[in-house]
């Protein structure tokens, strides 16, 4: 499943969504649905996993599913192995009402009595032993459809028409039917569905047989599945196009694309990529696709997008895009969600994670492989180093954090399960030290750890042990060792060293390694890892490379060549799961190095270190600031990138009046050059990867710097976007309208308002709408922020305009208020998920008032919310680290601007 992009976390935009609040647990009493006699036993539900004597092996799932109606009628058929004797057998069902429970064995059967429990526990309560053995149980059952969520077995309505899709990871597939919800629990599952004549029934199986039946109905038989766990399971049905687009695979297998009526002509670009990045991956993994079919549901929304076997799901924010509207943004978004999502496939799907603790094993391998896809896919566009770049930032900057999990989380309860999810380390840091592990031991020997990983779990479940065996057995032990120490524990290395030099000798490093805290954190000391450390040291652009394993507080690493280098750089290749603290004068060894003596990587890490500094309290921001204007004139946009994380200790809405004018007019002086010569437009002929980086010039320039003439342009350009879309290319049209509501008017605003109205396409209705949370008008902020409490719209088209006035620092304080005032409001139309990223993006205050104000408003309420204790207190750490950090470095900034920007 795929989280949200890294490049749009700052937006507030992920990765997948669970169930809404569950009863407390250990408190509610266990209901029956019928008075218990002394015939059955007392139900004794299991406190969170389901008992291992009852296992399923196979399901026979039959629906009738018609998406206009709120609820259906099912049967499912599991065949179970007894282990072991029961008087009581435990599975999921949540919001499903079964009527009627039977057990069958050898010829005989009998009826169970149902118990509920809370956290959608079942109980089948037997009127004699189960023995062990072979048994059938069978369940018939009513369900409801989900309208508001999409969780579940969810509807939604296109051009009138009703369709039905599903989404089950992590808890929701009792939802939709009884089962054993539980990633252990990996059997075949056959379906069969009976629905309209009219309509189009997909699944993860083909369909291998149509029957008509009368009113117009008809029955749809799929093939039994390959194995896979209730989470996986999958299908849609109503009345969709399906669009033939050929084969896929080494062993060609049929390519569709299931989508809306009428919209099949927007799968162009999407059909004619498909096809190059299953084989991208087949290769990587030296295997052929390992499903009968491959079908793109194109389901509503970003959310919805999931790894389904032989049925991936892609959003149609993603999936369609009009012909000629085939963006450089769009174009990559689509190829790098789908590769996230096919790579499942195989870190997923074909082995799966034994329980959620090990959720790890599916998403940091999947996020580690997103590198490999892209580069093997389209290596001009750079996006490779790019998601490495980010999910190492992202990673470290939250497992900087005191209340921030290990990558292998302890899962006790549902809300663990919940939490297990987490973008920063389940995610972003097990691909972060997978990729440290490479260029330690060579690309090619961690492919090949990967690549025995899935042919030894082939079709099972496996554990954080499983792999950590393989790891040792193709890399070795070292290399598991290292693993084992960055998974196990959270936090971050910082690494120092001290330069020993003798005559005529080789230098020494005296390396030491404590945890990285940034300054005012409560974090303790203590911890180690086994760190493998690999250095390069040279005299101007001359260097060597060195490595060690660092596993204790100290050690030492022997330099080859005789004599003392000018220049120590602690992370050759930039790739290494650690901060670099250096020395002033270390520092500025690095800095002053010959331009090209680092690599792109190496210049990003390094920039990652002075930030580390500046956040831990060894360098001022303002010494600090020193070093953007080299980075915004730099060939690469990662560097330029990079860079702004420097202004994160900026806090521009504590500015004076006067330091605000400086600063903006310091950022126009470093971007707006670069941002004129490319200007808005791209010029015939121009390479097309220079797109991204004028777009991010521009924003800067006329965004953060308000340059006059880039903001009128950028007023015009949007005005004329919204007169006509294909006047401007959309990605462009986007930024010059966030540029253009900063100052913008109530004619744009209700320009802006009319025509998300009346949009059809529900991604062109959630770009207007996100443009509203940039108007700093406050009348017109107060309009844009009551479209997010009122129900006009869906919220989850909405929030965006929240978000956006929440990390502006003009409307903060309005935004703040608002959010103060309709939290409960919103709580009641959100997932869990989505109400933990609302929650945790409080963390962008930088107030002690504030801060008080929201463990006030939030800390009664999180404890009802699946994961909202943990985004709270993160919320809460981050806020009291900038109040912090503000203390420390605003006179330093003060300084800096009133010695460098004039006020204007």
């Amino acid at each position: 499943m795929r989280r949200l992009p890294l490049l749009l976390l700052a937006l507030g935009l992920l990765h997948c969504a669970h169930a809404p609040p569950a009863a407390p647990t250990g408190s509610a009493p266990v209901a029956a649905a019928a008075p218990v006699t002394a015939a059955y036993p007392e139900p004794a539900p299991p406190a969170l996993r389901l008992p291992d004597t009852v296992w399923p092996v196979r399901y026979a799932l039959e629906l009738t599913l018609l998406p206009q109606e709120e609820t259906y009628p099912g049967t499912v058929s599991i065949d179970v192995e007894v282990r072991a004797p029961v008087r009581q057998v435990w599975l999921h069902a949540r919001d499903v009402q079964v009527s009627s429970a039977r057990v069958e064995r050898e010829g005989r059967g009998f009826e169970a009595r149902i118990a509920t429990a809370d956290m959608g526990r079942l109980g089948l309560l037997l009127p004699e032993e189960l023995p062990a053995g072979r048994a059938r149980l069978v369940l018939r059952f009513t369900g409801r459809v989900e309208r508001t969520r999409s969780q579940g077995l969810y509807g939604e309505t296109e051009a009138g028409e009703p369709y039905l899709y599903t989404f089950f990871e992590p808890l929701d597939a009792r939802r939709a039917f009884p089962c054993f919800d539980e990633p252990t629990f990996k059997v075949p599952w056959q379906l069969t569905f009976t629905v309209k004549e009219s309509h189009v029934a997909a699944a993860n199986a083909p369909a291998v047989r149509e029957e008509p039946l009368p009113g117009g109905l008809k029955r749809v038989t799929f093939a039994e599945s390959k194995p896979m766990p209730s989470y996986l399971v999958a299908f849609m049905v109503g009345p969709f196009d399906v669009v033939e687009a050929g084969t896929v695979g080494r062993a060609p297998v049929p390519l569709r694309f299931i989508v809306p009526r009428g919209r099949g002509p927007e799968t162009a670009y999407a059909a004619s990529v498909t096809p190059r990045i299953v084989q991208v991956l087949e290769d990587f993994f030296d295997q052929p696709y390992p499903f009968e079919k491959l079908d793109v549901a194109v389901v509503p929304r970003f959310w919805g997008t999931m790894e389904h076997p032989g049925i991936v799901a892609m959003g149609q924010p993603l999936t369609l895009i009009k012909p000629g509207q085939e963006t450089l943004e769009r174009r990559q978004r689509y190829a790098n969600i789908l590769g996230h999502e096919l790579g499942h496939y195989w870190f997923g799907d074909v082995v799966t994670c034994r329980w959620w603790d090990d959720v790890w094993l599916n998403e940091s391998f999947t996020s580690w492989l997103d590198r490999k896809t892209m580069d093997g896919f389209e290596p001009s566009w750079g996006l490779g180093r790019e998601f490495s770049a980010n999910a190492l930032a992202h990673a470290m900057d939250t497992d900087s954090l005191v209340n921030t999990p290990p990558v292998r989380k302890p899962v006790a309860s549902n809300d663990d399960i919940i939490g297990a999810f987490d973008n920063g380390t389940t995610y972003s840091k097990g691909a972060a030290v997978l990729g440290m592990l490479e260029p330690w031991l060579g690309e090619e020997r961690v492919r090949d750890v990967m690549r025995q990983h899935v042919r030894t779990h082939a079709w099972k479940t496996a554990t954080s042990d499983d792999f950590l065996r393989t790891l040792e057995e193709v890399a070795g032990a070292d290399a598991a060792r290292v693993f084992e120490s960055f998974v196990d524990q959270p936090g971050v290395p910082l690494i120092q060293a001290e330069l020993q030099c003798q005559p005529g000798a080789p230098a020494r490093l005296r390396l030491r390694q404590e945890r990285f805290w940034p300054a005012g954190s409560q974090g303790e000391q203590g911890q180690t890892w086994a760190v493998p450390v690999c250095v390069r040291a040279g005299t101007g652009s001359q260097a060597e490379r060195g490595c060690t394993l660092l596993t204790q507080a100290e050690g030492e690493l022997r330099l080859k060549a005789p004599g003392c280098p000018r220049w120590v750089l602690l992370d050759a290749d930039g790739r290494g799961y650690y901060h670099s603290g250096y020395t002033r004068p270390q520092l500025d060894a690095l800095l002053g190095a010959p331009a090209g003596t680092l690599s792109e990587d190496e210049r990003l890490a390094l920039l990652a270190d002075v930030r580390a500094g500046v956040s831990r309290g060894d360098l001022l921001s303002g010494e600090a600031l020193r070093a953007v204007p080299a980075t915004a004139k730099d060939p690469s946009r990662l560097v330029v990138q990079h860079g702004l994380r420097l202004l994160k200790e900026v806090r521009v809405d504590r500015l004076s009046a006067e330091d605000r004018a400086r600063y903006r007019a310091w950022i126009r002086g470093l971007y707006a050059p670069r941002a004129r010569t490319l200007g808005w437009v791209a010029r015939p002929g121009e390479d097309e990867s220079q797109q991204r980086l004028r777009l991010l010039l521009l924003s800067l320039a006329a965004g953060v710097g308000e340059d006059p003439a880039l903001s009128r342009e950028a007023a015009r350009l949007g005005r004329a976007w919204l007169a006509d879309r294909d006047a401007v290319q959309e990605d462009v049209a986007r930024v010059a309208l966030r540029v253009a509501a900063k100052q913008g008017d109530r004619a744009l605003f209700d320009t802006l308002l009319t025509q998300a109205r009346g949009a059809k396409d529900r991604r062109e209705r959630s770009v207007l709408l996100s443009v509203l949370g940039s108007f700093t008008d406050r009348a017109l902020l107060a309009e844009a922020l009551g479209l997010v409490a009122g129900s006009e719209f869906d919220v989850r088209e909405t929030v965006d305009i929240l978000s956006t006035a929440l990390h502006g620092e003009d409307s903060r304080v309005q935004a703040w208020a608002f959010y103060r005032e309709n939290f409960d409001s919103l709580a009641e139309r959100m997932r869990s998920d989505e109400l933990g990223h609302l929650i945790e993006g409080v963390g962008v205050l930088c107030d002690p008032a504030q801060r008080a104000e929201a463990e006030a408003l939030l800390g009664p309420r999180v404890k009802r919310i699946e994961g909202g204790p943990r985004a709270l207190a993160r919320a809460l750490e981050s806020i009291s680290l900038c109040v912090d950090s503000e203390a420390r470095h605003a006179a330093s900034v003060r300084e800096f601007l009133r010695a460098r920007g004039r006020s204007e």
